[in-house]
């Protein structure tokens, strides 16, 4: 951003405001554009087509970077960047498809991490390498994910879905790395099976509840999904739930310090080289990612999530007053954004994500998954345009406060209304949503 607004500029003419605005938020609006057709896309394609047809725009975005120089054509990159942004809510759905509850939270949380790895790749080659040089390189680095994607499996809960049993199995034995005809994977195949066959058609909470926790259950006609979510309080209630948490975790910031970081870093601690702080910050970013794999399965998502989200809210109160007052010296605010940053990929960054592909039942999954996730990057996109337009009027500092506000209200939110989901099938993680009343 700092190179598109000077002289200096590797484009045919320097960015103007409502364009830089523009060039961090645009990927947002391209996939709210995209997001609805991501649910059918699953259903009819399913998850590793889906996701090498979602990742196609990104490989054609950094074909336009290095063919053009123009303004219009960067934001047009950008914009087609956006629709890959769907890939985000295939990724938890399709790991939890496949893999054990035990691991379910740990793997879930590695699309953080993996995150991590691109912000710190990204702002490395950023500070080392020249604009030209650095297009080619992200064009190469496309070409290698996309064929990487090939040697993925289909989704066995997909391919059974489909009739297709045999590769549903094969599919199974390959991710548990054992034979088609073990035990363990027959009992996988019945056990997805029984779950496609079960269904709700009873609106009243307490006859679900019977419903969720009978240990037979009838095979019944299939609903259609809007009849599906409206026949199912326990789905409804932990849709809302995960939208507000989206809505809440998305304001408490971070993704403002990822995208601006450099320059965020060169106002805030000016002695120090911003490359070097924002490659610190990637770094922090993959490590605490990491740990918070760990702390996912040990502590459990819903008391990850609230002590987090107070830790976070009460390093933005500290670090607005700092960025406002100047009441420390530049070291200090750089370890309060590195903290926050940490404590805010512990909770905010990776449970919704973990949770979108948990707490829905298999028959709504795609579809609410969808929703959530539309709605996040509205949120996404609502934050990035007007955070420049803020700074400029009131600067880093009660912006920060502004941050902690929805820091605080997360973990209240989720102390009251999030049900601990670690280990548990999702059948009980809807009884539980019922049960919070």
């Amino acid at each position: 951003m700092k190179l598109f607004i000077s002289e200096n500029t590797p484009l045919n003419r320097v960015m103007t405001e409502t364009e830089v605005s523009l060039m961090g938020s645009i990927s947002c609006v391209s996939t709210l554009i995209m997001t609805p057709f991501c649910g059918c896309l699953l259903d009819v394609f399913g998850r590793k087509r889906s996701m090498i047809l979602f990742f196609l725009p990104q490989l054609l975005a950094w074909m336009l970077l290095v063919s053009l120089n123009s303004v219009e054509a960067f934001i047009c990159a950008m914009f087609l960047c956006g629709l890959s942004g769907s890939i985000f809510l295939i990724v938890p759905v399709y790991i939890n498809e496949f893999c054990d509850s035990s691991i379910r939270g740990a793997l879930s949380s590695s699309v953080a991490i993996s995150f991590g790895v691109g912000v710190l790749v990204s702002y490395g080659l950023g500070g080392i390498l020249e604009y030209s040089i650095y297009n080619y390189t992200g064009l190469c680095l496309a070409v290698i994910s996309l064929i990487l994607l090939y040697f993925l499996r289909e989704s066995p809960f997909y391919l059974m879905g489909k009739g297709f049993e045999k590769e549903a199995t094969s599919s199974i034995a390959f991710y548990k790395g054992l034979e088609p005809e073990c035990k363990e994977v027959i009992a996988e195949i019945q056990y997805l099976s029984q779950l496609l066959e079960n269904n709700i058609t009873k609106n009243d909470d307490i006859e679900e509840m019977e419903r969720l926790t009978s240990e037979i259950k009838q095979p019944i006609q299939k609903l259609s999904t809007l009849k599906f979510l409206r026949e199912s309080a326990s789905t409804r209630r932990a849709l809302v739930v995960l939208i507000i948490l989206y809505t809440t975790c998305i304001f408490q910031g971070l993704l403002i310090v990822q995208i601006f970081a450099k320059s965020l870093f060169a106002i805030a601690i000016p002695s120090m080289s911003s490359n070097l702080s924002s490659v610190i910050f990637g770094l922090i970013l993959v490590l605490s990612g990491c740990f918070g794999t760990y702390l996912v399965e040990a502590v459990g998502r819903r008391t990850l999530l609230i002590v987090s989200s107070i830790a976070t809210g009460v390093l933005c109160v500290i670090l607005g007053t700092q960025l406002q007052f100047q009441w420390g010296s530049g070291w200090l605010t750089a370890v309060l954004i590195y903290v926050y940053t940490i404590t805010y990929s512990f909770g905010a960054g990776s449970v919704p994500y973990i949770l979108i592909g948990e707490i829905f039942l298999p028959q709504i999954r795609s579809f609410a998954s969808t929703l959530a996730l539309e709605w996040a990057y509205f949120c996404n996109f609502v934050l990035l345009f007007i955070f420049t337009p803020l700074f400029n009027a009131f600067g880093l500092g009660p912006i920060f406060h502004f941050f902690g506000g929805f820091s605080f209200f997360t973990a209240l939110f989720a102390f009251i209304y999030l049900p601990e989901t670690k280990n548990l099938p999702v059948d009980v993680i809807q009884r539980k949503f019922l049960e919070r009343n």
